[in-house]
């Protein structure tokens, strides 16, 4: 399927978790289009583009972190990116509390955080995109034993999307997410062995799509979910999605 036109335009992103897997993958696709890149992890990233090193779930290094990223240029678009696991996957009657809390503080006040972050500068240059990098175990069709603290924070993600894209719309940013429905090769399949590994989706998966929801005009979709597996097997789910620039 041929980019729309509004793909066209470059801008400054900024993305949380690029010292790997999905998050380096996106930084270096926008890098390769002409993008400004701002990522934001606790680690280094790969070299090409400026990483702000800052735990997504402290709020004042966030909010320095974003006055950073906006003195480079005016921040168009934000990819909430950076999640964990619990990877040793244990069911509830077994799991630690602060497994739990460890879970749901980055997954989900991460998530909040950098979204209110976003917004503060976006109402400042007339709006723009925030995506939530989801998963398909946020679906209720889908829950997995095991996976109660990441699925619940997904899900919890999912809700928060709807929320602000009522409470952002005015201001002319849109909010969406958009998830896998397909393991892919991260860190959370670290300890799985290369010849495990090859059954993975490789991180770059969500890289397209990122850039399209990244790149929508105001209001031409807000608070919607994009499963990235239908967007890639069904022409009729991507013509939902069609924008007229």
């Amino acid at each position: 399927m041929s980019a729309p036109d509004h793909l066209e335009t470059a801008g400054h992103v900024v993305i949380t978790g690029t010292a790997g897997g999905i998050g380096a993958a996106l930084a270096a696709y926008f890098l390769s289009l002409g993008w400004t890149v701002t990522g934001i992890d606790r680690e280094p990233g790969p070299a090409g583009f400026n990483t702000i090193e800052a735990d997504i779930t402290d709020e004042a290094a966030m909010e320095d972190a974003f006055a950073r990223a906006a003195e480079t240029a005016p921040i168009s678009a934000v990819i909430a990116n950076a999640a964990v696991t619990d990877l040793d996957h244990h069911g509830v009657i077994d799991m630690p509390y602060d497994t739990w809390r460890r879970v749901l503080r980055v997954n989900v006040d991460g998530a909040f955080l950098t979204a209110r972050c976003a917004a503060r500068h976006m109402q400042k240059t007339g709006g723009g995109n925030i995506v939530f990098v989801t998963s398909s175990l946020a679906r209720l069709s889908d829950a997995q034993a095991g996976d109660a603290p990441y699925c619940a924070s997904k899900a919890a993600v999912e809700m928060l999307t709807r929320v602000l894209a009522i409470e952002l719309a005015p201001l002319g940013i849109n909010v969406n997410t958009l998830f896998p429905s397909v393991m892919i090769d991260t860190g959370f399949f670290a300890h799985w062995s290369r010849q495990e590994r090859t059954r993975l989706a490789p991180p770059s998966l969500l890289n397209e799509t990122a850039r399209f929801l990244a790149t929508l005009p105001s209001g031409a979709a807000t608070g919607r979910s994009l499963d990235q597996q239908r967007w890639d097997d069904d022409p009729a789910y991507r013509s939902g999605w069609e924008v007229t620039a």
